[in-house]
């Protein structure tokens, strides 16, 4: 297995993984309750291990914020991050772009793999 012989790899890749999809993964958060940045860092170091910095999160925020895909609040000098309906549109069409990009390059890749046995 790819892990044994490259123990770090799996930890890499997802944390590739979820920076490459951030915008995503962080819509997705806040199709719900309202949230704060540092419970969103908390949220995706716990669900898939990854450590984002204040420095990657806050930047991703502001840009959602400017394109109205997710609205703030200030409450009690926490700033609340929510979904707007412009933005659940925006993730539903983001997710079926990459899973139907995901397909075609995992297919491709078999493809490829097939070619080497």
């Amino acid at each position: 297995m790819l892990t044994t012989v490259f123990p770090h790899i799996e930890d890499k890749s997802i944390e590739n993984l979820v920076k490459s999809f951030l915008d995503i993964i962080v819509l997705a958060m806040l199709n719900g309750n309202p949230v704060h940045g540092y419970k969103i860092i908390a949220d995706l170091h716990l669900t898939f291990g990854v450590l984002l910095s204040p420095g990657v999160l806050y930047p991703l925020l502001y840009s959602l914020e400017k394109e109205n895909f997710i609205e703030v609040k200030e409450v009690k000098r926490k700033k609340l991050y929510n979904l707007t309906p412009k933005g659940r549109k925006r993730v539903t069409t983001i997710n079926d772009l990459y899973k139907r990009n995901s397909e075609k390059i995992f297919h491709f890749v078999d493809q490829n793999l097939q070619s080497l046995n």
